[in-house]
Parts: structure tokens; C-alpha cells; sequence
């Protein structure tokens, strides 16, 4: 489980009407919750250095807002609208593609995997620690969701993971077989990522990968580009 500050009431107070109304001045938030304002300063420094709060601007004009650790804090304690924290999620991860359901079910699938330690900060950290922690058999950590979750927070992974390869890899494609695995950049078949075992030991290499594995690959690429149809 992911760890949670102690707050007291006025802090969660903070927090959820900074979720519910940010990015918004801590003077507005002093003054509508009726907190003097060297007290909500206080309080929004802590909350800052709890990774629940940011802020952007000078230190008496600076506009507050909930960070995703702060929005997925807001959730579970169900500090404000299930429905505003979903939207900011959905904007703040970028899954602008996915209904708030869907959003919500990745939320409850992250939140079921994450232990104290898991870094919370955009889609492509919290889908590489599923991965890191699940393996690529992630489904198997879904056996705590019902049915309907499973699938919705399926989708999400599957954006995730296609914008991970993507991000970092562009149009390549992975070669492997018994005893290698490879990444190849299809524009130029460059060899961006070897794993063989070809030679007969382990081998992790990209500029210097032997002949054989070169062969191997060639042979991969071009039964590819006959299945692959031409767009």
C-alpha cells in the first residue's frame, strides 16, 4: 500500500478544497476555509514536501494544485468528488482517450499493486512499476478486481505500454526466439537492444552483436516484411 501522510483535519481541508478548486492561491484557500493565513502557509508547505501539493510562482502570488499523488490521496480518502479527482486524473496522465471509468479502474489496479516505496508521478511511472513488480503477465495482479475492473484497466495498460515502447523505441520491433532478444529500429534495422546467448554465454550488446545473431535477425525481418502488409 502506498504511504499516506498523517494529516489533521485542517490539512485534508487543504487538500481537498486545493483538489476541488485548484490551482488556486493559498490565500484564497486561508480565506475560504476560514484558516489564518500563516497557518494555511504552514500547513501547505508540509503538504508540499509530502508530494501531495505543488506550486508555481512567487512566495505570495503562488497558485497550488494537487500533484497525482496528492489527487490519488484526495481518492482513497475521499477528500472531494469522486468525479473531480477522475477528470484531473485523466488530464494529468494524459489519458484524455479514456472514460473516467476506465481511468478509475487503472487507479483501483495501480493502488491494489503499489507498495509504500512506488513512485507516483505520470502514466509511464506508474506503468513501468506494474511492470517491474507483475512482470509482463501483469494480469495475474488483476486477481483482486472484479471482472469488469480487469478489463477496463487492461486498456489502460495496453496505452501505457504501447506509449512506453513508443516513447522510447519508435518504430521498432522485438526479435526473439530460445536464445536472444532483440530490439530493432525498423527505418534503419539498427540493433538498439541485444540480449544472446548464442555464443554461449550471456551477452548484452547493440554496436557489436555477433554474425550470427546479424543472420538470424536478417532472416526475422524479412519474413516480417512479407506478413506485414504495405500502408
Amino acid at each position: 500500500m502506498l504511504y499516506w501522510p498523517k494529516l489533521d483535519d485542517s490539512a485534508n481541508n487543504i487538500v481537498a478544497y486545493v483538489v476541488s478548486n485548484g490551482p488556486v492561491t493559498m490565500y484564497r484557500v486561508a480565506r475560504d476555509l476560514n484558516l489564518h493565513f500563516s497557518h494555511a502557509y504552514r500547513k501547505s508547505k508540509k503538504l508540499e514536501d509530502s508530494g501531495l501539493l505543488t506550486s508555481i510562482g512567487g512566495p505570495r502570488a503562488s497558485l497550488y494544485d494537487a500533484t497525482v499523488r496528492g489527487l490519488l490521496y484526495a481518492y482513497v480518502a475521499k477528500l472531494a468528488s469522486r468525479e473531480i479527482i477522475l477528470k484531473k486524473l485523466r488530464v494529468v496522465l494524459g489519458l484524455h482517450l479514456f472514460s473516467l471509468e476506465e481511468v478509475e479502474s487503472f487507479i483501483k489496479f495501480f493502488l491494489t499493486v503499489a507498495n509504500k516505496e512506488a513512485p507516483v508521478g505520470s502514466l509511464a511511472t506508474m506503468v513501468s512499476y506494474i511492470l517491474d513488480k507483475c512482470g509482463s503477465d501483469y494480469t495475474r495482479c488483476m486477481a483482486n478486481l472484479d471482472e469488469r475492473d480487469r478489463v477496463l484497466a487492461s486498456r489502460v495498460m495496453a496505452y501505457g505500454i504501447i506509449k512506453l515502447i513508443h516513447n522510447f523505441f519508435g518504430d521498432s520491433l522485438v526479435v526473439a526466439d530460445e536464445g536472444y532478444y532483440a530490439i530493432v529500429k525498423l527505418s534503419t534495422r539498427q540493433l538498439l537492444a541485444v540480449q544472446c546467448k548464442l555464443c554461449g554465454r550471456e551477452k548484452y550488446c547493440s554496436l557489436d552483436p555477433c554474425p550470427s545473431l546479424k543472420d538470424i535477425i536478417e532472416v526475422k525481418l524479412r519474413d516480417a516484411s512479407r506478413l506485414v502488409p504495405a500502408f
